[in-house]
């Protein structure tokens, strides 16, 4: 059985520094979605820096995090708001290597199993997807349009996407900030860097 391993949570009155943040890009990419999407296809590696919170209605938690997409691999480190890492997560869909806690896994069945051990569902096989502001193509959506054109609203494998803003990097607009919702599960992401990797 796999042991929860419960993320350092803090007060949801901590979580103040990420609420409001709030951003209107001020230039676009001028591709049209799916050219877009046709673009970052394109893009087998890149990665990303940015800051996370998570509420799960009776904890809270807030850090920072960098994700590095190689093909199918990821690498994923999330640090507390004072540096410390919290947890790295890297490999596949497949099969997942998890450190925390000075301990380590190896999920064969990633997605349930690393939502097993943070003790909240953490929808990886599609975050790859979803940071760049796309839906995942292996399920089924229902796709809201804003400017852009950018995807405004998302719903996918039972959770809401509201994507507040986006911002350009490298030539393409991505997401800035993210608001994912499932049940009473909430996360924000705060996308600070994106560029494509050599």
């Amino acid at each position: 059985m796999i042991r929860n391993i419960a993320l350092k949570l803090l007060p949801i009155s901590m979580l103040a520094s990420l609420a409001g943040c709030t951003y209107t890009p001020i230039q676009e990419d001028g591709f049209s979605y799916v050219e877009r999407h046709t673009q970052l296809e394109t893009i087998s590696a890149w990665e990303m820096n940015g800051r996370i919170m998570v509420d799960t209605g009776e904890r809270a938690f807030q850090g920072r995090f960098r994700w590095d997409q190689f093909g199918d691999v990821l690498e994923l480190s999330i640090r507390g708001p004072f540096g410390a890492n919290v947890l790295q997560v890297s490999g596949s869909s497949e099969k997942l290597i998890v450190h925390a806690q000075s301990e380590t896994w190896q999920l064969l069945d990633p997605e349930p199993e690393l939502s097993a051990l943070l003790g909240w569902w953490l929808p990886v096989k599609s975050l790859q997807a979803w940071l760049l502001g796309r839906a995942d193509p292996s399920f089924s959506a229902q796709e809201e349009f804003g400017s852009g054109p950018t995807l405004r609203t998302l719903e996918q494998r039972l959770w809401l996407l509201t994507y507040d803003s986006y911002q350009l990097f490298e030539g393409i607009m991505v997401p800035r900030r993210i608001d994912l919702s499932h049940n009473d599960l909430e996360l924000r992401v705060i996308v600070d860097q994106w560029s494509p990797s050599s």
